[in-house]
């Protein structure tokens, strides 16, 4: 939430820079990868290496091309990529949305569904649909790319699901705080 918050701010007041991109990417695979590797898992099954390469890869996808433009915006390198962008660019992040789909449903199997966790999962999946649909719009939208972000349709949904996902958590982990009473009872 803080990335979408600080990008919102920064393309407020001018052209955007590309750290809370950095920061939305980050937040975002270390909430899927806790997720995904929560519980009991068997590391020298084939399920884990399949879902460490997809953390791999979706690692990659995320921060390959906004670290890139942040280390070096005016590299041959950046221009290539930039120019390389269609709406097929959606395509390579559809293994953002896999891994996020199974993160969450991994994570509702491992203990009885309440309504916060679903809130939570839910929270995730709007926001990786977003993502997706934000790749899609900044491709076919071209002309809008100095507008202000928090209009853009996608970066609304994005941010929807950052606040479903933080509710959901926040419940949960209050409910996670004993009082001290309580535990001061069960000595």
């Amino acid at each position: 939430m803080a990335g979408t918050l600080w990008d919102w701010w920064e393309h407020f007041v001018g052209p955007g820079i590309q750290s809370p991109h950095l920061v939305i990417d980050l937040g975002g695979l270390l909430v899927v990868g806790v997720l995904a590797f929560s519980g009991q898992i068997d590391y020298r099954s084939r399920a884990f290496t399949v879902l460490y390469l997809l953390v791999v890869l979706v690692a990659l996808i995320a921060l390959g091309p906004t670290t890139l433009r942040a280390v070096a915006p005016t590299s041959t390198l950046t221009a290539a990529l930039n120019q390389a962008l269609s709406p097929a660019a959606v395509v390579p992040y559809l293994p953002l949305v896999l891994l996020a789909s199974w993160s969450a449903g991994r994570w509702l199997s491992l203990d009885k569904a309440t309504w916060w966790r679903m809130t939570a999962s839910l929270g995730i999946l709007v926001v990786a649909a977003g993502m997706l649909w934000d790749v899609y719009w900044h491709q076919t939208h071209a002309a809008e790319i100095r507008a202000s972000m928090a209009s853009l349709p996608p970066h609304q949904v994005m941010a929807a699901g950052f606040l479903i996902g933080l509710v959901g958590a926040a419940y949960g982990a209050a409910l996670q705080v004993k009082p001290r009473r309580a535990v001061e009872e069960r000595r």
